[in-house]
């Protein structure tokens, strides 16, 4: 079969101290009469811009879930209601197809702050290697910071390599209905 790459990036903003965040973001939409087509994720990686005014020495933290629907928005902007909605980025919830995150140093140097990747790399993402997307590739991100403020220009930038594979009728309603938190084993 056929691999596809998709590239891309959205402007997220990260407020003040222990502030969370959060956006979604569609990267793959698919629209057919027939939905005989069905997409592996072999990879993903998702990282922050390098180039940003920290705000001061400190860290920020990303979290991501590559979803095959759309998950179910957070009731405030409230800390309680953003911790309530990253419950969605466990595996239990059947939407999800892959996750991951990373951990960023953000360094004070006057006017010419910049971000380091934690551990000197962006990692790859974890991929359910048994779940297909049909549809819809949903990128959700969630970033929170110890820093004072973090001005404009947090990019979440992705890059996800995906392969395309023919499925049965079945095989597509089976993913489609797995992709939309229903319990297919029941």
């Amino acid at each position: 079969m056929s691999l596809r790459t998709l590239v891309g990036s959205y402007d997220q903003e990260v407020g003040a101290s222990g502030t969370i965040t959060q956006a979604e973001h569609v990267i793959f939409a698919y629209e057919a009469m027939t939905q005989n087509t069905a997409w592996k994720i072999k990879e993903i990686q998702v990282w922050l811009n390098s180039t940003i005014e920290s705000g001061g020495d400190g860290r920020t933290v990303l979290n991501y879930c590559l979803s095959t629907d759309f998950l179910t928005p957070p009731v405030s902007g409230s800390g309680g209601a953003l911790r309530q909605y990253a419950e969605q980025f466990n595996a239990r919830d059947n939407r999800g197809i892959a996750w991951g995150q990373g951990d960023y140093q953000n360094r004070d140097a006057t006017n010419l702050d910049f971000r380091v990747v934690a551990m000197g790399n962006i990692a790859h993402g974890v991929v359910a290697d048994d779940r297909r997307a049909i549809n819809y590739l949903i990128l959700n991100s969630i970033i929170q910071s110890d820093n004072s403020a973090i001005a404009t220009g947090n990019t979440v930038n992705y890059r996800i390599i995906m392969e395309a594979e023919k499925v049965t009728a079945v095989e597509s309603i089976v993913h489609q209905i797995r992709g939309m938190a229903q319990d297919v084993d029941n």
